[in-house]
């Protein structure tokens, strides 16, 4: 398949995926990623689902992941007051039932085992690539970036996440205008500490949901701890929803008082943090997938509200999806045309387009529902 140059747009955990994919297939590609260098302490926890795991499992690096994954078991439910509603085993349980286990990592120790499965690392991923223009032609495609260089290949592949300079692109609008097909009823922050508590039990997800405020507090262990804070905004927006860092430590003064886990407040949680991150949680199907030969996945193409993790996992499958149909389509002509790439980019939305859907929808329950019922469902017959 030599020849053939992907540009990959996006040195996040899928677009990482894509080239090891690529790299697994025999398909040249390059990385642009707009950094000035990979920070595996910028963001918070990832966890992949069984689905994931046995995605690492046929890259070879699934052992390498179970060294660095942080062991949960259980999931506490409460009430704002601190007090217990439920119990469960169940994240325990998906191992036992699937196959693989559910694996918690912090986002950089991920992107770190990644990026060390790249095989010429310094030639693969180019960082401080912040994208300024696309081309896309008959016969190729051209990338300029914000130094002054200029890359070109046959196809694009955008795992630029949420605010995507590719999917400008392919909807075909200006940089600074917003994609209707994602809107934002939730808003707040996340980040990760050290110990907080030495009472807690470790390797338990702590959630609370109350009217207007939700959180999450994940502890595997009591030298490490996660949390996100989900705020509802008075009236649902398309337009992008960020909050200063002042506004978060006001908020954070306001919801002080609230319990994130028994006997530990919001407050605790928030004086013993190391890092955090404000952020809307968009959610949305965007209904361009593709443009010429500019395809998206991840983020930049279905976003969903990280409560349950489907995010990572989601955007995941599909790349597997669209990595096969891509190996299909050059094995059989190392150099197809535009009509070609256009029914592989079809195939590839028709396949996943129902799915991701269904995963936005379910996290979306999820959150509103605050139970654990809808778990049940899944386990018992629901397409991941």
């Amino acid at each position: 398949m030599s020849g053939f140059k992907v540009l990959i747009i996006g040195a996040g955990p899928t677009g990482l995926l894509a080239a090891l994919a690529l790299q697994r297939a025999g398909i040249d590609f390059t990385i642009l990623e707009r950094r000035k260098e990979a920070d595996l302490n910028w963001g918070a926890s990832v966890c992949l689902w069984p689905q994931s795991a046995r995605v690492l499992d046929q890259l070879g690096l699934l052992d390498e992941a179970r060294a660095l994954h942080l062991p949960m078991k259980k999931k506490c439910n409460l009430r704002r007051d601190g007090s217990v509603m439920s119990w469960s085993n169940m994240v325990e349980n998906i191992g036992h039932y699937h196959g693989h286990e559910w694996m918690l990592f912090q986002r950089g120790d991920l992107v770190n085992l990644l990026m060390g499965d790249l095989s010429d690392i310094a030639n693969q991923l180019l960082v401080d690539k912040q994208v300024t223009s696309i081309a896309s032609g008959p016969d190729g495609v051209e990338v300029k970036c914000a130094d002054g260089h200029t890359y070109s290949g046959d196809l694009i592949i955008g795992a630029d996440g949420i605010n995507s300079t590719t999917r400008t692109f392919v909807d075909d609008i200006t940089p600074d205008a917003t994609s209707g097909d994602f809107t934002t009823t939730f808003y707040g922050f996340y980040g990760h500490g050290t110990t907080v508590s030495e009472d807690l039990e470790p390797g338990v997800d702590y959630e609370c949901h109350s009217e207007g405020f939700s959180s999450q507090l994940i502890m595997p262990s009591h030298e490490k701890y996660f949390f996100t804070i989900y705020l509802k905004l008075d009236k649902q927006t398309n337009d992008r929803y960020y909050i200063t860092a002042e506004e978060a430590d006001a908020l954070a003064k306001k919801y002080g008082d609230i319990y994130l886990a028994p006997g530990v407040t919001f407050r605790e949680v928030w004086a013993a943090k190391n890092w955090t991150h404000t952020a809307p949680f968009e959610e949305g199907v965007a209904k361009k997938w593709f443009r010429d030969r500019v395809v998206l996945v991840g983020d930049s193409v279905h976003k969903m509200t990280p409560n349950i993790g489907f995010g990572l996992n989601t955007g995941w499958q599909s790349t597997v999806v669209l990595i096969n149909l891509l190996r299909d389509l050059l094995r059989d002509n190392p150099n197809p045309d535009i009509k070609e790439i256009t029914e592989t980019f079809e195939e590839y939305k028709k396949t996943r387009f129902n799915h991701v859907t269904k995963d936005v929808e379910l996290a979306a329950y999820v959150f509103t529902d605050g139970s654990e019922g809808c778990y049940v469902e899944l386990f018992a017959g629901a397409e991941l």
